[in-house]
């Protein structure tokens, strides 16, 4: 069995190695000849650390530099299309830092996830699912098989481009495969890294839209600030996002402002506009052309009616199943009153706020002496990483949520965890009788029933209920026993009481949210202790 986890950390290692390693698996495809004169003109990769250093912290934000740093090697040796090195290298991350703090009219938060960093966990994802899970082999054989317009295309470039200068030459089936192998990594690695470049223009959109409403600007501000549908299709009619997509669903997703319609166009603006794609050879075109095309599908609605067939499109899918795994550490910024959770070493209770002071149930307190008030901007995420595991069989992905962040949402979030597992169960529908080599398997925990939550701990610990209360008599006699112990008999109690917090999963909110909140305030303290226990005692 083969098995890689996946986080933030081993991706930054990951590119380092593959990039600047003669022996990665990029040593397969030749480097571009023309990879000298390939280069960033004109832009300091280095200006951006300060807003990313901003939200995501000096350590990262250098790392993410040193990231596109080794991305825009790659590109450069790999696929060096002259206009792609700004669209990768650019002022993202100042934009989305206003993003992240976006509110909508009534003052809610709007609960966008961050974006720019994600497109290059997209690409990381993907490039160990490609090379080292075997699946740009796959993707190759499909295309060659050609059922589809998208994939006969493909299939005609990469044999013409095989053909040139050699009349009368007819490549064989494996320097062909080879060919697509070599055409659908660049393709899936272009497309996820600019997968989401359209985001701050619909960002802005909704800000111009805003400010039309606003009354000192009355005549001032026009509400159409985007070119008509007619003259964007005038000038990429000739691409292949227009010759393969039809055009009535681009221009409803256009007139939408998705992101996805926008990024792809945004996409083939810069090769389109000024006649730079006229400049490109077969390859490059292609790459671009397809590039494209993915790009836009990695927003398609899909239903029971419309899903993505992998043999029909294979490099769209994945960029699309990519985006759609991409959970682990990405996180949507709020800001709120919400303080620090603080245990008493003594008897292992959480302390609580009131005017100021910070009080324990054992009596011990805690005074706030700081006199400038403060709201707190807080990064949501649950999962902290994604496991893939191979056997002869399939492919497991299991996303890892963590429990304990589960449990501390429920504190001002009840609902948090129902749209990630909507999300997810579409993914799995997205997997289904795909007809994939190795077919792919998605497993995930999620629940807002703290007494499911607590139940994972236990059953991931392997431990039983009688082993963990004899781990919790050996303690040394304290009221931080004696807390342990009340909580965990309360717990046993009301899990035979059925349906006391609701199902696994419950949209309720007015029914079990205040319960389940009261719940959790009162034992987080000593579920925390209690996930101690586990981790320390794990068999």
């Amino acid at each position: 069995m083969k098995c890689v986890e996946i986080n933030d950390e081993n991706m930054y290692r990951y590119f380092d190695r593959l990039v600047y390693d003669e022996n990665s698996e990029l040593k397969k495809w030749p480097k571009s000849q023309r990879a000298a004169g390939f280069g960033l003109r004109g832009f300091d990769i280095y200006s951006m650390l300060g807003s990313k250093e901003l939200l995501y912290g000096r350590e990262d934000a250098e790392q993410q530099i040193c990231l596109l740093d080794a991305m825009q090697k790659f590109l450069r040796e790999y696929i060096p299309i002259e206009g792609v090195d700004k669209l990768l290298v650019n002022n993202y991350g100042t934009i989305e830092n206003s993003i992240f703090f976006e509110h909508d009219k009534s003052g809610n938060p709007v609960k966008i996830r961050e974006h720019a960093k994600h497109q290059m966990k997209n690409a990381y994802l993907g490039s160990i699912m490609l090379l080292d899970f075997g699946y740009v082999k796959d993707i190759a054989e499909n295309i060659y098989e050609a059922e589809s317009s998208i994939t006969q295309y493909l299939l005609q470039q990469a044999v013409e481009v095989l053909k040139e200068g050699k009349k009368d030459f007819a490549p064989s089936r494996q320097v062909v495969l080879e060919q697509l192998e070599g055409w659908s990594y660049k393709i899936f690695m272009l497309s996820s890294m600019m997968h989401d470049i359209g985001y701050p223009l619909e960002f802005y959109l909704r800000s111009a839209k805003h400010l039309t409403e606003f009354p000192p600007y009355l005549k001032m501000l026009s509400p159409t600030v985007k070119i008509p549908f007619s003259e964007i299709k005038v000038l990429l009619l000739d691409s292949q996002l227009f010759q393969q997509i039809n055009h009535e669903q681009i221009r409803e997703k256009y007139e939408k402002d998705n992101h996805g319609v926008l990024s792809a166009i945004s996409f083939l603006m810069h090769f389109y506009y000024g006649g730079k794609i006229h400049s490109l050879n077969r390859e490059e075109k292609c790459i671009v052309e397809m590039s494209a095309i993915a790009i836009y599908r990695h927003t398609d609605k899909l239903t029971d009616y419309s899903r993505m067939v992998y043999r029909h499109d294979p490099i769209s899918y994945f960029v699309r199943l990519c985006d759609d795994l991409q959970e682990w550490e990405r996180f949507l910024v709020q800001i709120s009153n919400k303080h620090n959770y603080l245990q008493c070493n003594h008897c292992g209770k959480i302390l609580s706020e009131n005017n100021r002071e910070y009080v324990c149930t054992c009596g011990r307190s805690y005074t706030k002496i700081t006199q400038i008030n403060n709201r707190k901007v807080n990064y949501i995420c649950l999962c902290d990483s994604l496991v893939l595991e191979k056997d002869k069989y399939s492919l497991k992905i299991t996303l890892k949520f963590n429990l304990m962040k589960q449990i501390e949402i429920l504190l001002d979030d009840y609902t948090a965890v129902l749209k990630r597992q909507e999300d997810l169960e579409k993914v799995k529908t997205l997997v289904e009788d795909q007809n994939i080599k190795l077919p792919i398997q998605i497993d995930y925990f999620l629940s807002n029933n703290p007494l499911f939550i607590i139940e994972r701990m236990i059953s991931e610990s392997e431990k039983s209920e009688e082993e963990i209360k004899i781990l919790i008599e050996q303690m040394s006699s304290s009221p931080r026993k004696n807390n342990l112990q009340k909580f965990f008999y309360e717990y046993l109690n009301i899990k035979k009481k059925e349906n006391y917090f609701g199902g696994k999963l419950n949209k309720n909110r007015l029914r079990y949210g205040e319960i389940v909140r009261r719940y959790v305030k009162e034992y987080f303290g000593e579920i925390y202790s209690l996930s101690e226990i586990l981790e320390e005692n794990q068999n």
